[in-house]
């Protein structure tokens, strides 16, 4: 006979965890059953702090896992249920059918872990990879509830609508980034290239060059005896920037500027209070309580200026200050937002309000978003063909001036 390592819940609700000897993991299930106890988990063997050496076991972090194959996998999970398919094999089922190798791997895993005698939430914690607190949380609240399938159901909507809302600020931010891209490697080309030509052909006529041409030629010239420590410098920044930015402080700046950007950080702040408002209505929705629930939303609203107001907030309402005058006094959250929610909390339906202001800001982003796009391609073909055109012109002028001289030559004569 083996040992086995487990953690039960007493009927009373206390967690407890112990080991105890069978032939098998279902034995041992079957014991603790008899004894009255809810099992979590068990498996063969013992970690040194007395739960399963299996339970502080991860996956190794293969990639990530996109927001978009999550929301297929809930939703798939979520017909498993309604549909009466037993959890077991519908997980193998979606694990064989998954598209994101690490997400498959994970849900084998869980299969793995639930025959054991783990809870799906439980299973689900030993993958943050794959599933973060909140998806935790929220699927732990259902199984407490008995309504897993519901649960699964709005998680699935949520996680389609925060990548529909992503999906849209990413194509507002793409063209103009390619453009302005693209507009940088055609100046190095024009003066890494170009432009050391007609300065050859000029040094060599000895022609007094006007203003413009001297500029363009000066900046060519510094760029390429210097161009090892512009690269340099370049990549130094760019790497010290990055390293500020997995700060505290440095993301909390990075976030506060993006927020402030001109014409790109009002879509910006849009997208995040409406993450905010949809996270904290969903998980309100599904029975978690206010402070638990806003811990939550720190992690899920992505952006550090917000989650630093609501643990703000969070420590205001935990002294007892009503929960829109908490909100409020952070000084970060728009006055719609706060309008709509002190409604909803006068009516005692701040989750129904909150998901209805998510709903306005996902309208709002994606009015900007299409007036953005209408506006960028025109923008964008004046900078780029204003900022070629100036090199191009630059480097013709002294050609007009000669055409002009011997013009003016010609009718002296």
């Amino acid at each position: 006979m083996a040992s086995f390592a487990y953690v039960a819940r007493t009927q009373a609700g206390q967690e407890c965890a112990g080991s105890l000897s069978g032939n098998s993991v279902d034995e041992v299930v079957n014991q603790l059953h008899a004894q009255g106890f809810v099992v979590l988990h068990v498996a063969e063997g013992r970690a040194k702090d007395g739960r399963p050496s299996w339970f502080q076991r991860d996956l190794p972090v293969l990639g990530g896992v996109s927001t978009r194959d999550l929301a297929l996998f809930t939703r798939q999970m979520s017909t498993v249920l309604r549909v009466g398919i037993p959890l077991v094999r519908g997980l193998r089922g979606l694990s064989a059918d998954a598209s994101n190798r690490t997400l498959g791997r994970a849900v084998d895993d869980l299969a793995l872990r639930i025959e054991r005698g783990e809870s799906l939430s439980d299973g689900m914690a030993a993958h943050p990879n794959c599933f973060n607190k909140m998806y935790v949380s929220m699927i732990r609240a259902g199984e407490r509830a008995g309504t897993l399938d519901q649960i699964l159901e709005e998680l699935a909507v949520y996680l389609e609508k925060n990548d529909a809302i992503k999906t849209r600020v990413r194509s507002a931010l793409a063209y103009p980034i390619f453009v302005l891209v693209f507009a940088f490697l055609a100046m190095l080309f024009l003066l890494f290239k170009i432009v050391p030509t007609f300065e050859q052909i000029y040094s060599d006529m000895g022609q007094k060059l006007p203003t413009l041409t001297r500029i363009v030629i000066g900046a060519s010239v510094a760029i390429r005896s210097h161009a090892v420590v512009a690269v340099g410098l370049t990549a130094l920044v760019v790497l010290l920037l990055v390293m500020c930015a997995r700060t505290r402080s440095g993301r909390y700046a990075l976030h506060s500027v993006l927020l402030r950007l001109p014409v790109f950080g009002p879509i910006v702040r849009r997208s995040v209070m409406s993450r905010f408002a949809r996270t904290l209505g969903i998980l309100l929705q599904s029975g978690l309580p206010l402070l638990e629930a806003l811990e939550l939303v720190k992690g899920a609203a992505a952006n550090a200026v917000v989650e630093r107001a609501v643990d703000r907030a969070k420590g205001a309402i935990a002294a007892g200050q009503p929960i829109t005058a908490a909100f409020r006094s952070t000084g970060t959250f728009p006055e719609m937002l706060l309008q709509l929610m002190g409604t909803g909390e006068e009516a005692g339906e701040l989750d129904t309000m909150l998901l209805k202001t998510s709903d306005f800001y996902d309208r709002q982003v994606e009015a900007a978003v299409q007036a953005l796009t209408s506006l960028i391609e025109p923008l964008m073909i004046v900078l780029v063909g204003g900022m070629i055109g100036v090199v191009v012109v630059s480097m013709f002028l002294p050609i007009f001036h000669m055409g002009e001289a011997i013009m003016k030559g010609g009718n002296n004569l």
